[in-house]
């Protein structure tokens, strides 16, 4: 064989070993619409936030989560500006209560959570800060139920969905 030939045949190799290579991602989907909005890559240690605006209050609320080893959300603090109806007052063991400035800030809640679900609307400004991105969520599938979880796939899957994400970004515009 030549060495160009065996040279594309080892490169077709690595590239299918690649294709199947497990990675966790962030996932967004509605399930009342049966449909994936996002999905982005995440490593242990990887952090991100969601924010919405409280119904009554209308004050910002931050919520700020950490993957962990086992590709789990980790709920780390929550952050607000009012402490009055509806928002968080009750803390579990070894959370501390801070008021810090113009904010307050429930700390060290080391909350694991199998799956998010939030109901998104334009109203309250639902944003998850993912990396560098802010993403509008109820710009991703308007005003609905989403669920954010983690999940292992196949890295193929993950750059189809991302290649699709970003088709349906493109043509929304």
């Amino acid at each position: 064989m030549k060495k160009r030939t065996v040279g594309l045949l080892l490169l077709a190799a690595l590239v299918l070993a690649a294709a199947f290579y497990p990675v966790r991602v962030l996932q967004i989907e509605a399930p009342r619409k049966e449909k994936v909005f996002f999905v982005g890559l995440l490593r242990p240690g990887d952090r991100f936030s969601l924010m919405y605006r409280h119904s009554v209050e209308l004050c910002p609320v931050w919520d700020r989560f950490r993957v962990d080893g086992e590709g789990r959300f980790i709920l780390d603090e929550t952050v607000f500006a009012s402490s009055n109806t509806g928002l968080p007052a009750v803390l579990g063991k070894n959370e501390k209560f801070d008021r810090d400035g113009a904010a307050f800030r429930i700390s060290n809640m080391q909350r694991i959570l199998t799956a998010v679900e939030i109901w998104v609307d334009r109203r309250y400004d639902n944003t998850l800060e993912f990396g560098e991105r802010a993403i509008l969520l109820p710009e991703l599938a308007g005003d609905t139920l989403l669920r954010l979880r983690i999940r292992k796939v196949f890295l193929a899957e993950w750059a189809y969905r991302e290649t699709h994400s970003l088709l349906n970004r493109l043509t929304r515009r």
